[in-house]
């Protein structure tokens, strides 16, 4: 697990390494979510998209939701003098961005949240991690605001985790073909 900062944000990616076949039962398993509730959820996808309801952890999932726990395990153990015992994932959903899709600028409740990406067509969106600064030069008061962005490649089979707090949104899928990920939050207990 790549572990990095930027200002008052942490954030890490990795590859979980699942299997083809395995990527194409939680893809199915997606499709069949979405058919039973084609309207879906309405959050950071609001006029784009599609946001599933939360997803029960086990069955097809649950292989899944233990490789991220794991991975998050360890990006958390890396950081010097912090103490906990354990994580808990709180809730799992899924989400797809057809052609012109976006994730609005949002960010989570809990401990830790993050991206797991399952199909990635070319040019369908990227995550981008965004730091607010309110500027107090004069400068900085004539533009009122300044962002920075870290944007994340998407990629099939990519983990990505970051601090809940941290604000992010998907830029625009720019391909015919959806992308579909999968995203969470997770409790560090101590």
């Amino acid at each position: 697990m790549k572990t990095e900062f930027i200002p008052a944000h942490i954030y890490g990616e990795t590859y979980l390494g699942l299997s083809q076949e395995y990527l194409k039962n939680i893809e199915a398993s997606i499709e069949l979510l979405r058919k039973g509730d084609v309207n879906g959820e309405s959050y950071s996808n609001t006029d784009f998209g599609w946001h599933s309801g939360y997803i029960p952890q086990g069955g097809v999932f649950e292989k899944l939701t233990q490789k991220i726990c794991s991975e998050a395990y360890d990006f958390i153990k890396q950081l010097e003098s912090f103490n906990f015992s354990k994580l808990r994932m709180n809730n799992l959903w899924a989400n797809i961005n057809y052609k012109g899709d976006i994730n609005w600028p949002h960010n989570h409740e809990g401990d830790i949240s993050g991206a797991y990406y399952i199909k990635v067509p070319k040019n369908s969106g990227d995550l981008a991690l965004v730091r607010y600064n309110e500027s107090s030069t004069k400068l900085g008061s004539f533009f009122k605001k300044n962002y920075q962005y870290k944007t994340l490649k998407s990629k099939k089979d990519k983990l990505v985790l970051f601090d809940s707090a941290c604000l992010h949104l998907v830029t625009k899928n720019h391909n015919i073909e959806p992308r579909i990920s999968l995203s969470f939050n997770l409790d560090i207990e101590e």
